[in-house]
């Protein structure tokens, strides 16, 4: 009977055991978030949280937000041109909320993907109404 139990706790444990070594850490999640350039089908890029804090950092002044009135981060415009990305007459950028398509006049009025508390960026803009700013960012497609 007692080896019986033994038995079923080391069973127990062998499942429980492999959740317990996924369980993310700041660094991992950090690690594991990515933003995808794409023109013309193909990926131009792929930008997890480092990479974007190595590109030049803007700040902006968003009085529309609910939360912090400045926001930080790379301008899009910057992460578009690390990645490759040519003439880019409209840009859709996809996360949690619904996606936005930006007008290259747009682009150029600094909207930036601004850190959020969660290791993700979100599109976020000095002249972006608040109802087009996109959580979450995973992808960005130039000319969609």
């Amino acid at each position: 009977m007692r080896s019986w139990a033994l038995l079923r706790i080391g069973l127990l444990a062998m499942l429980v055991a492999p959740g317990v070594g996924a369980c993310a850490t700041d660094s991992d999640s950090e690690a594991h978030y990515h933003v995808v350039v794409r023109q013309e089908g193909r990926v131009l890029g792929e930008f997890d949280l480092a990479r974007l804090r190595e590109l030049p950092q803007s700040e902006i002044a968003t009085p529309q937000s609910r939360g912090s009135q400045v926001q930080r981060g790379p301008e899009l415009r910057a992460v578009l041109t690390a990645a490759g990305a040519s003439a880019a007459a409209t840009v859709r950028v996809a996360g949690s909320d619904p996606a936005q398509t930006l007008t290259a006049a747009e682009l150029a009025d600094q909207v930036v993907l601004s850190y959020t508390k969660r290791d993700t960026v979100k599109l976020a803009g000095a002249n972006l109404d608040r109802d087009r700013w996109v959580r979450d960012v995973t992808a960005v497609v130039v000319n969609p």
